[in-house]
């Protein structure tokens, strides 16, 4: 058994990938299996292996390694970094592994430029583009993801290949939904809701304020972008008729309450834990509203995570 696969960083690492996908799937099934849902194909990730563009490590006993999940013990990053990581944040790991760092360090990658962002000042070698804290230290630490800005402190999606597929689709979706007016929750640096809003469609997003939404402003130039904790929006606040939202792994609690007093048409949910979707959405079915299109990705090969994108339709 890998060390990947023993430690948890990627537990399904050593099995076959027409396997791996088979259990993700059928993950998201049983979250879903009571509200009786047809859940679609799982889309694999064009990255089997090596897809990751980005990797936290902490310095520690022995250099730049992983802290183990649900414990305090420090793995020191080997030649397996490569199963797990992109070619590019691979080299850019070599590049400082070396080096004496203390606290956490993120390698990410735009698939092309690799850039730093620790959180305790360092010296890193001549050349590269590094942020302390999230403010500029040296270079450029800011990344370009297809025509959309991510500064050091904006969340970039861990497979980019994976992300470009499900933004396609959510595009798609949204073109057949035809908003009037849609409401970006947890939007980020608009990574969902860049396209639509670049077609001509009216755009608000709420996002906390920070790097985040500065970079949504640059990237949605005209849209209307709220800069609060979303827990804060009020029904009645903007007008909208399809919603869309995209929140961390604890999910939405609450949210999807407010959003049906307004009765949007559709909602539009992009979820990385299926059991934290089911429970949100699953409060909606029979409300008023509908699942009728749940599509899981394959966002972390050899882990047990799938990315799951979900549409309501008002009944």
């Amino acid at each position: 058994m890998s060390t990947l696969a023993e430690t948890g960083i990627a537990p399904l690492i050593d099995l076959p990938y027409a396997e791996q996908l088979v259990l993700r799937h059928a993950k998201v099934a049983r979250m879903f299996n009571r509200l009786d849902v047809d859940v679609r194909p799982i889309v694999p990730s064009p990255l089997q292996e090596g897809s990751r563009a980005r990797v936290k490590l902490r310095g520690g006993p022995g250099g730049l390694g992983f802290h183990l999940p649900g414990s305090h013990e420090h793995l020191v990053v080997g030649e397996e970094l490569a199963r797990i990581a992109r070619p590019e944040v691979v080299e850019g790991v070599k590049a400082i592994a070396d080096l004496k760092l203390r606290g956490a360090v993120e390698v990410r990658s735009d698939g092309e430029r690799v850039v730093y962002v620790l959180d305790q000042p360092a010296s890193l070698p001549e050349g590269a583009s590094f942020a302390v804290g999230g403010k500029r230290r040296a270079g450029n630490p800011t990344l370009q993801v297809d025509g959309l800005r991510v500064s050091p402190n904006s969340f970039l999606q861990v497979n980019l290949e994976v992300n470009r597929r499900i933004v396609d689709d959510v595009d798609a979706l949204l073109q057949e939904l035809a908003p009037i007016h849609l409401l970006d929750l947890y939007g980020g640096i608009g990574n969902l809701s860049a396209r639509a809003h670049r077609r001509g469609t009216a755009v608000t997003l709420v996002e906390s304020e920070g790097q985040a939404a500065d970079d949504a402003r640059k990237n949605l130039k005209g849209a209307e972008i709220l800069a609060m904790d979303v827990a804060r929006w009020k029904p009645g606040q903007t007008f909208f008729d399809i919603a869309l939202l995209d929140p961390p792994r604890a999910g939405a609690p609450g949210i999807l309450d407010k959003l049906i007093v307004t009765r949007p048409r559709a909602i539009v949910y992009l979820s990385c834990d299926p059991g934290t979707l089911a429970k949100d959405i699953g409060a909606l079915h029979g409300r008023g509203y509908r699942i009728r299109y749940l599509q899981p990705y394959d966002m972390f090969p050899g882990t047990d995570h799938v990315e799951t994108l979900a549409v309501l339709d008002r009944s």
